[in-house]
């Protein structure tokens, strides 16, 4: 029996250095208080550090995990509470892997970010007469906002009265997806491996679901569209590995 106790003791030992190697998931986004004092709560697996920017055209807050992965519970989801119009989320770059959450705003907001173990939480509030936004990010780090990057000279998205465009040259499908789904405000889960997939594009002016149609035939994605307007507006793209 002595012995047995000690093997217990070992194989007990081993297995909790394998749990503490499984990656920080980023889950359920709730919105919580006022539309005078919104705040946003973003829960997670585990202990994460945040990263987070307020950028401008249009208006927006972007939140960074570095390290994590979407949880089964990320969703995009549509507010329109006070300032905040809808929220966005999902796998932004795999190697290493970064979970990207957005609050698309209708005004600038000034922010602050508090992190505990299991949650991450943003209190937004308007901004003084003549004042900037100031956000107040929680890693001690990142206490000043990071500066608008300009676009990238290899892709340019547009989408202007349903008709989109894309000209990307060796640009990430996932980037892609992320600007196509930032500018024309519908959802789309961005899959696994789409963050390491180079795309070269010139598609459109043509109405969201043809480009985008044209844009995935052929790559190794299943897709389903979900609209309206006899196919001519884009409100879901439901993408799966074929």
């Amino acid at each position: 029996m002595l012995r047995l106790g000690s093997m217990l003791v070992i194989v007990c030992s081993l297995t909790i250095p394998l749990a503490a190697q499984e990656p920080a998931r980023v889950g359920h986004v709730s919105v919580l208080g006022s539309s005078a004092a919104i705040e946003v709560e973003i829960q997670t697996s585990g202990t994460v550090t945040p990263q987070s920017q307020m950028l401008a055209g249009p208006d927006r807050i972007v939140v960074d995990f570095p390290g994590a992965l979407p949880g089964a519970d990320l969703r995009a989801m549509v507010v329109n509470r006070g300032a905040l119009k809808a929220i966005r989320a999902g796998l932004f770059a795999k190697d290493p892997s970064v979970t990207r959450v957005v609050l698309d705003l209708t005004v600038p907001q000034s922010y602050q970010v508090f992190a505990t173990r299991n949650a991450v939480m943003l209190k937004l509030s308007p901004i003084a007469a003549g004042g900037q936004a100031q956000p107040s990010p929680a890693p001690p780090a990142s206490t000043e906002p990071l500066p608008v990057s300009p676009p990238e000279p290899s892709m340019n998205v547009t989408f202007h009265n349903g008709m989109l465009s894309i000209h990307a040259d060796r640009v990430t499908l996932a980037k892609v997806l992320f600007e196509v789904q930032r500018q024309t405000g519908a959802e789309i889960a961005i899959p696994a491996g789409a963050e390491a997939e180079e795309i070269a594009a010139d598609l459109g002016p043509a109405p969201a679901r043809e480009v985008l149609a044209s844009l995935l035939n052929g790559s190794r994605y299943n897709f389903i569209f979900v609209g309206n307007d006899r196919g001519r507006t884009l409100q879901k793209a439901i993408l799966s590995v074929r």
